[in-house]
């Protein structure tokens, strides 16, 4: 179990798994093997990294499939252990369909592999690359996925398994670029002015808990944010913010930012 000074470094709602990351680290030293997480969101991939620091006992490594992967599994292993790419149990899959005639989203592909019953830690990230579209899941179910999913929206589909990390596409970026005008850095203005929501929706929205900052949900619709931060929104979509680039005459904050809305 985490001790009191491990856990006051996170949110009340971080704790569960702060427990888990103990949890697992202790299974390392207690059997001297290996121990492969679930997929882990960039919040949950710093608090490993938080907690196991500099352990003498313990290594661990990232990975989701490709570079930069947002969700990635952890492979935490005794120092004496060589982590190989087998160790993290991911499967990438290619979905064959009729592109010339369909088209398939995000959120179909997610909502299909979630239809099956899959738990949303088991799949990696869904990227995109023209009209190709590859997944990463679990091993474990991969076969099922394999057999199970024919279709995704109103589109037949095939899955076949990728054999090798290297023929992995280079992900298209869904972000859109664009610059606000702000009157603060608060984190209920970006999240206005960004979504083009009014500041009281959006200062609702964050007081109820269904905003997140850098993955950890925020409840303080005051909190100022920094280069860097990405916000999330349910129902509306993400948002980075990039840069300051200017205060105007009148006193504003010119600031470049990205975004991914929802459909």
């Amino acid at each position: 179990m985490a001790n009191y000074e491990v856990l006051q470094h996170f949110q009340p709602d971080e704790h569960a798994f702060v427990e888990k990351v103990t949890d697992w680290m202790n299974l390392v030293l207690d059997q001297y093997a290996p121990v492969v997480t679930p997929f882990l969101n960039p919040r949950e991939v710093a608090i490993v990294s938080m907690i196991i620091g500099q352990d003498d006992e313990i290594h661990y490594e990232f990975f989701g499939g490709y570079p930069n992967a947002e969700n990635q599994r952890c492979v935490l292993a005794p120092t004496y252990y060589e982590i190989q790419p087998a160790d993290f149990e991911i499967t990438p899959f290619d979905i064959h369909y009729a592109s010339k005639f369909n088209t398939i989203e995000h959120r179909q592909i997610l909502g299909t592999i979630l239809g099956q019953g899959v738990e949303r830690n088991r799949i990696g990230d869904i990227i995109q690359a023209g009209e190709k579209w590859q997944f990463f899941v679990d091993e474990k179910i991969a076969d099922f996925l394999s057999f199970e999913m024919d279709k995704i929206g109103g589109s037949k589909v095939r899955l076949v398994k990728i054999d090798h990390f290297d023929q992995i596409s280079q992900p298209k970026s869904d972000w859109q670029p664009m610059e606000i005008t702000l009157s603060s850095l608060r984190f209920d203005t970006i999240i206005s002015d960004g979504f083009r929501i009014p500041r009281a929706k959006a200062k609702s929205l964050i007081e109820g808990g269904a905003a997140k900052l850098n993955w950890a949900q925020v409840q303080d619709a005051k909190r100022q944010l920094n280069p860097g931060d990405i916000a999330s929104v349910r129902g509306y979509g993400r948002l980075k913010y990039v840069a300051t680039q200017m205060e105007t005459k009148k006193g504003k904050i010119r600031v470049a930012i990205e975004i991914i809305k929802n459909k």
